[in-house]
């Protein structure tokens, strides 16, 4: 999502506390606060938590890059 319209988060810290925090963020993904605190340090969210946190983050008028969950984009094509 490149939308204009929602504030972009840079870190994996910053979507955590956009969700309500450690504990929130937990309950969102479905998995202990260790594990999200072990994503905060390492910098990258669990990967198969990204569509929910994408559309946790959209209610709030937010949006991080798919990178924040380890996903590459995806190739730019040139145009002819």
């Amino acid at each position: 999502m490149n939308d204009s319209r929602f504030k972009k988060l840079g870190t994996a810290a910053e979507v955590v506390d956009a969700v309500g925090g450690t504990f929130k963020a937990a309950e969102i993904a479905g998995c202990k606060p260790p594990a999200i605190s072990n994503a905060i340090a390492r910098g990258r969210l669990p990967s198969p938590t990204f569509l929910i946190f994408e559309a946790e983050l959209a209610e709030r008028g937010l949006v991080a890059s798919p990178e924040l969950w380890g996903i590459r984009p995806a190739p730019r094509r040139k145009r002819h």
